[in-house]
């Protein structure tokens, strides 16, 4: 392009910029709430179709009962867990010990963690929510509550206490926008599952084999 040409092209452009852009209004769309009630039974009813396991317990020492009964059915030898005032509630570290589980701490992983987690059996966590429309686990990270926990281990346990159920993901982004941003949100529906090869369905690529949600109807 000649010179005279680029610099006439340019100088049109300039001007027409030179006001700035007209700045379209958006209408404001008033959210409709959701409906029913955050309960335990509505978010089973949701979290067990798409794949994990739920079971209720209604005081600590059928939250410890539940626990010890997963790892003993699923031969778990080594967990991470979240340090988080859920799991005290239920002693989920004396469970642990009884069972024998030998418990990792992240330090004490490779220096790629990552691969490390992976050779774990068990990730043991609170939640920060969780949703009833889709049932959906919200998982905060904060120091001690390392986001791989969940995510990369063969199996998953999430401790839900009864008042972080929220009805649906606009309620919870309401909730989490009056607090400081975590390092890391993750809002997990479900278990590990891709079918985008080939069309073939596999489970545990991006993810836990499983996920079991122990329902904390008293906290």
């Amino acid at each position: 392009m000649k010179t005279r040409a680029k610099n006439a092209i340019l100088g049109r452009l300039r001007a027409a910029t030179a006001a700035g852009f007209p700045r379209p209004s958006a209408p404001t769309i008033p959210r409709k709430p959701g409906g029913g009630v955050a309960d335990f039974e509505r978010f089973a009813a949701v979290l067990t179709t798409l794949g994990p396991t739920f079971e209720l317990a209604r005081t600590p020492e059928e939250a410890r009962q539940a626990l010890a009964a997963y790892l003993a059915a699923n031969d778990v030898k080594t967990a991470v867990r979240w340090d988080h005032p859920d799991l005290e509630a239920v002693s989920a570290a004396d469970v642990l010990a009884e069972a024998k589980v030998a418990v990792i701490a992240p330090e004490e992983l490779p220096e790629r963690v990552c691969p490390g987690l992976a050779a774990v059996d068990l990730g043991v966590t609170a939640v920060a929510y969780a949703l009833c429309a889709t049932g959906s686990l919200v998982l905060a990270a904060a120091p001690g509550r390392e986001r791989g926990t969940p995510l990369v281990p063969r199996l998953h346990v999430a401790l839900v206490a009864k008042s972080r159920l929220l009805l649906d993901l606009p309620t919870m982004l309401e909730r989490v926008g009056q607090d400081p941003m975590p390092s890391a949100l993750n809002c997990v529906s479900g278990v590990s599952s891709t079918g985008d090869i080939e069309f073939v369905y596999v489970r545990g690529v991006h993810g836990p084999l499983a996920v079991h949600v122990i329902g904390l109807d008293w906290l």
